[in-house]
């Protein structure tokens, strides 16, 4: 079964959970259909903003679009919840993946 049609399947029986909205998300991301996970990912954002793990990757997602100052913003506020939830393997990816943004 196609991963995308297994995960709205399961969207569909329960739209609140975040991970399923994720890993929609990142399929689509994966198969370059951008502004469908670009859909999935801001809509973390309004719904689970704790959910420290979509900051990493909507910002990759941004430089994928070529939307750079909005990735480091992104990556930023990012940083501030990790922070804030002590979530410190994705303070740390976030750290390190605006470093590199700077960089460039």
């Amino acid at each position: 079964m196609d991963r995308i049609k297994y995960l709205l399947e399961l969207y569909e029986q329960d739209s609140s959970d975040t991970f399923t909205q994720f890993a929609l998300g990142f399929e689509y991301h994966k198969k370059g259909q951008l502004l469908d996970a670009l859909r999935w990912y801001e809509s973390i954002l309004h719904s689970d903003p704790d959910y420290t793990g979509i900051y990493y990757h909507l910002g990759k997602l941004y430089v994928d679009l070529g939307r750079t100052e909005d990735a480091k913003t992104i990556y930023e506020k990012g940083i501030q919840i990790c922070t804030r939830c002590n979530q410190l393997k994705d303070l740390g990816e976030l750290q390190q993946a605006l470093m590199e943004l700077d960089y460039d």
